[in-house]
């Protein structure tokens, strides 16, 4: 997957914003997006930040922007389908356990589950359906899903952007 994201390295700013933007969005939004790789795009738009190619708070807003606008809509899939996502075809390969255990940490800790769940992959494309499914209000929901965009976001690019301080 990796080897998708190396012709953006070449590519206009404004192409890598976008594909990366994309990127982030899907994974949350699809189910399926659970495969595609996000942490490479951070780490490559925080890279690309050191390098001067593109601008570290317009990659930070357009990072954050679309992890919040995937969990939103991922969220309201939950909220809308409930617990049939566990019987489709993606709910499935996920796995009963991994599901129960997300469900049973949404349920006990609320807000700090969406904070942490966005840091670990494949649980940050699951937990917003499963916090929309089990009825969590809205309300306290978003808070949590922007900070646990900003957070993951914070940290992932200026990894990237360390990488390329360090490469200098």
């Amino acid at each position: 997957m990796d080897s998708l994201l190396r012709p953006l390295l070449e590519s206009p700013p404004a192409l890598v914003y976008l594909v990366c933007g994309t990127l982030i969005f899907l994974e949350t939004a699809l189910l399926p997006g659970i495969v595609l790789p996000t942490l490479s795009s951070l780490l490559l738009m925080g890279f690309l930040a050191g390098r001067g190619t593109l601008d570290l708070p317009l990659a930070l807003t357009v990072a954050i922007g679309a992890a919040v606008a995937g969990d939103q809509i991922a969220f309201l899939e939950g909220r809308r389908l409930g617990p049939r996502l566990r019987t489709m075809r993606i709910g499935r390969r996920f796995g009963r356990d991994r599901w129960d255990r997300v469900e049973r940490a949404v349920a006990r800790y609320g807000v700090p589950a969406v904070i942490a769940g966005r840091c670990l992959a494949g649980v940050r494309t699951v937990l917003p359906r499963v916090a929309g499914a089990a009825e969590m209000p809205y309300r306290r929901f978003v808070p949590g899903s922007v900070c646990a965009a900003v957070l993951w976001a914070c940290a992932e690019l200026f990894l990237g952007h360390a990488g390329a301080w360090i490469n200098g």
